[in-house]
């Protein structure tokens, strides 16, 4: 009974981290496919660092901006690149946004016309949110697998043998 709890919550916390990245994939892929409707306005770059990550798996690498915009006339402050951008350890990916974004840079920004505050300077599907799709996908499958294979080892040989015809040996 205790080993069926243990193999439930851990498949379970499993579980909910591959569907909860699946989610989060999906929302920004949602959210980014509406910011290409959002109306653009006129900003500034006013900062950029390119942030590196080091820990014992290695270097995440992330290029961060900040900018300003005007919208329904006030001046408002900006970070988001794109709807599911994130760190990850493809540094070329990350230093190319960050050499296309130098601080004085003039872009425009796309801003959600039932709230302003929420802007980005890109849309659409990319990289990001490929990767967290398919990471959540890979991820929820094999889980979903594991927890197959425990069911299928724990089922024992009672089909097989019901299926069987065994004679009697007289002994």
């Amino acid at each position: 009974m205790g080993g069926s709890v243990f193999l439930t919550l851990f498949f379970g916390l499993f579980l909910a981290v591959g569907v909860g990245i699946l989610g989060f994939g999906l929302h920004s892929l949602h959210m980014s496919q509406q910011a290409e409707h959002w109306p653009t306005t006129p900003g500034t770059i006013t900062a950029s660092d390119f942030k590196v990550n080091s820990d014992s798996d290695g270097d995440t690498y992330q290029a961060k901006v900040e900018y300003t915009y005007n919208a329904d006339s006030y001046e408002r402050t900006g970070e988001k690149i794109v709807f599911g951008y994130a760190a990850s350890s493809s540094r070329g990916f990350h230093q190319d946004i960050h050499d296309a974004l130098p601080v004085g840079s003039q872009v425009a920004v796309r801003y959600n016309p039932a709230n302003p505050d929420q802007a980005v300077l890109s849309f659409g599907v990319n990289q990001s949110i490929k990767f967290l799709m398919i990471f959540g996908a890979v991820w929820t499958m094999f889980t979903l697998g594991m927890v197959a294979m425990v069911w299928l080892s724990g089922q024992g040989a009672t089909t097989l043998l019901d299926n069987m015809l065994i004679y009697s040996t007289g002994r």
